[in-house]
């Protein structure tokens, strides 16, 4: 009986581990953004997160906002995710396909501080204000969908 219970909490621990580092490692990296214009269309935005790799609130929008968002579906007909780390060195291509590094990016969009979220449409240009840093959690999911939601409205209706 012991032996089926510890079989029955390491088989537990053993799942919840693989689905928390499947569902943490789920948004995709922003390292092509002219490929991702042509991805977007004309009726879905592009979201950024501007990241680093020792921020430990990039990595809690990342895993209770933006990695369940991309995954999920609802918002599939309305937006790509992306996560931008301003840390590291590799080139990446910028919507008019001129290589540019992370921080020249983030700083085009005047992201200076993480995690910074931009709203962009398929030319890169900014919809809304970018959301800077995240104060309350319980709220922070709303205010994001906020964002999308006015994102779109003016990606419609310029």
């Amino acid at each position: 009986m012991k032996l089926r219970a510890l079989l029955f909490v390491l088989t537990s621990l053993f799942l919840s581990i693989l689905l928390n580092s499947t569902h943490a490692s789920s948004l995709p990296a922003g390292n092509n953004f002219n490929l991702d214009a042509e991805l977007l269309g004309e009726s879905r935005i592009l979201v950024v997160m501007i990241s680093q790799s020792d921020c430990s609130y990039c990595q809690l929008v990342h895993d209770d906002f933006l990695a369940p968002m991309h995954s999920g579906g609802r918002y599939q007909q309305k937006a790509l995710f992306r996560e931008l780390k301003i840390d590291t060195n590799s080139a990446l291509l910028d919507f008019d396909g001129q290589q540019i590094t992370p921080k020249q990016f983030a700083k085009k969009y005047q992201s200076t501080f993480t995690p910074t979220l931009l709203f962009l449409d398929n030319k890169g240009n900014p919809l809304v204000a970018n959301m800077v840093g995240i104060n309350t959690p319980e709220f922070y999911g709303y205010y994001l969908d906020q964002s999308i939601d006015e994102a779109i409205t003016r990606l419609q209706h310029p």
